[in-house]
């Protein structure tokens, strides 16, 4: 590192030398140096695609996503059939709000290599987001096709068909899920919804706390997790579960109303008051950008297969 920094000093162009300090930094752990070196050497070199994939991969591995998409759109302007390139890049693209690109770039993959699983999951988490839901059932049914065993298609399904309100065929897949990768996250918070949705709250109160006990940073499933134990009239393990969930997430106004009503039936009509004020000013900020923690209908979103 001290070698490459000292080429830097004798020669700020060499871009080589720029690239080299960002994998010798990525190697040492220190990611955002890493990033930036990186991205001096592609000012540097501008036409070097390796440099360009490098700081391509670096930027969404730290997940900056708006760096990671436009590296990736010079990538593929570089080197037009690198697949996996084209696979990153959908789902860049879908992932910052530009769905029918994400889509377009799936399938440029998909008339290539019908069985990409990669592209497959680009594709319907593409039709997902625009809220697509027959189709992206059809890509996933594809994927399933191609690979039995996987957990993510198989979540992705549940997802699916969750959002039509398919709740029992929602639930077959995200057991499947489960049953392939009991360490997958999204599907246990989501398995929780389907159930919180059918009144099956015991079942429900083990997914989130699953989701919790794999993830403990899980805002949403910390909510839920408390939504639940209150409705079952565990009045302290709700609270417990409500204040993570406002602590990870202070702007959700979900969890404050939640921690209303358990401060309701515990006796408690000041704190309640306090709560129900903290809620109403947060979703009036959050106005038409999200809803309640227990009207969550849409807040898993599908994974892909990198």
């Amino acid at each position: 590192i001290l070698r490459f920094r000292e080429a830097i000093r004798l020669s700020p162009a060499n871009a080589a030398a720029h690239y080299h300090l960002g994998v010798a930094l990525w190697l040492e752990g220190a990611r955002g140096p890493a990033v930036e070196a990186l991205a001096e050497s592609v000012k540097k070199a501008p036409a070097n695609v390796e440099y360009w994939q490098r700081y391509a991969v670096a930027a969404q591995e730290v997940e900056d996503r708006p760096r990671a998409l436009a590296a990736y759109q010079r990538v593929v302007a570089l080197k037009p059939g690198c697949l996996e390139c084209r696979n990153s890049l959908s789902f860049l693209l879908t992932d910052q709000g530009m769905a029918v690109k994400g889509a377009a770039e799936a399938q440029f993959v998909l008339q290539r290599e019908p069985k990409n699983l990669a592209a497959l999951s680009n594709l319907g988490f593409a039709y997902l987001q625009q809220n697509e839901l027959s189709k992206a059932i059809a890509v996933y049914e594809r994927g399933i096709g191609v690979d039995p065993n996987s957990a993510v298609m198989h979540y992705n399904m549940g997802l699916s068909h969750k959002q039509k309100d398919e709740l029992e065929v929602a639930r077959k897949h995200l057991i499947r899920a489960l049953e392939l990768d009991p360490k997958l996250i999204e599907a246990h918070y989501t398995l929780g919804i389907v159930y919180w949705q059918d009144g099956a709250f015991d079942e429900a109160e083990r997914h989130f706390a699953e989701a919790v006990r794999l993830a403990p940073d899980y805002a949403e499933a910390w909510g839920m997790h408390g939504t639940v134990l209150r409705q079952k009239g565990l009045l302290a393990e709700a609270k417990a579960a409500l204040e993570a969930a406002i602590q990870l997430k202070p702007d959700d106004p979900g969890p404050y109303s939640q921690m209303a009503q358990v401060l309701r039936l515990q006796g408690d009509s000041a704190g309640s008051d306090k709560y129900l004020a903290e809620a109403a000013s947060r979703k009036a900020v959050k106005e038409g950008m999200q809803k309640e923690m227990f009207d969550r209908a849409s807040g898993p979103r599908a994974k892909v297969i990198r």
